[in-house]
């Protein structure tokens, strides 16, 4: 009799509980159901849209080796206005402003850049568009602002590059003690650029020669 009524009280005390908290239960597991499907899809979607992506963007690139300028950027404007959230936007907006400059549309160059700085998804991307912004300000004969914009660093390990472009724009302003100085430092911190290096040691040597010229 006592081990019927205590079965009986678990019952009802399970009861009790289903009744207090059953509905809590229920609607966690429901969200969590929820959650997983939710999470899948948007996977399902985002691999979709990676897809497309990668697509467009090999279309892209074999205009380009065609050198079809046209049809380039037009696929890079199709990635720019449907995929902006992919990494393969970046590459397109790099390509556009690449192809601005060729055109020497300077003001569509640096639109494109400040995108990328804006919306890359990596530091690295984002610093290779500072230093390409930096070397068209240059171009334009606005070095100080080429100097403002590297000032932001998002990746050290560009830091020669950024020291090697600073060196420039010091050079451009005729300050050629700030531009040995860059270059010097760019040397320290490239020490292994085969391709780099070369053309940055002659920048620091016709500088320090022409220093020494002016000092004898």
């Amino acid at each position: 009799m006592t081990e019927y009524l205590t079965e009986q009280e678990q019952i009802q005390q399970l009861k009790t509980w289903l009744k207090q908290y059953g509905p809590t239960v229920i609607a966690g597991i429901i969200l969590a159901a929820l959650f997983s499907f939710g999470w899948r899809l948007w996977q399902h979607h985002r691999n979709n849209v990676i897809i497309h992506a990668s697509a467009i963007y090999d279309q892209m690139l074999s205009a380009r080796a065609q050198n079809n300028a046209g049809e380039s950027v037009i696929q890079a404007k199709k990635l720019l206005s449907r995929y902006a959230n992919t990494p393969y936007a970046e590459m397109a907006a790099l390509m556009l402003a690449r192809e601005a400059v060729l055109n020497k549309n300077y003001d569509e160059a640096i639109s494109q850049l400040n995108w990328v700085v804006d919306h890359a998804h990596t530091k690295a991307i984002r610093q290779i568009a500072r230093i390409r912004e930096a070397r068209i300000f240059i171009a334009q004969q606005k070095p100080a602002e080429a100097i403002k914009l590297l000032k932001n660093v998002s990746d050290k390990a560009f830091s020669g590059l950024i020291d090697e472009v600073k060196g420039d724009a010091f050079l451009a302003m005729n300050d050629k003690a700030s531009a040995r100085k860059s270059y010097e430092q760019a040397l320290a911190e490239l020490p292994n650029a085969e391709v780099i290096r070369p053309i940055l040691q002659l920048k620091y040597e016709n500088l320090t020669t022409r220093e020494s010229k002016v000092t004898v």
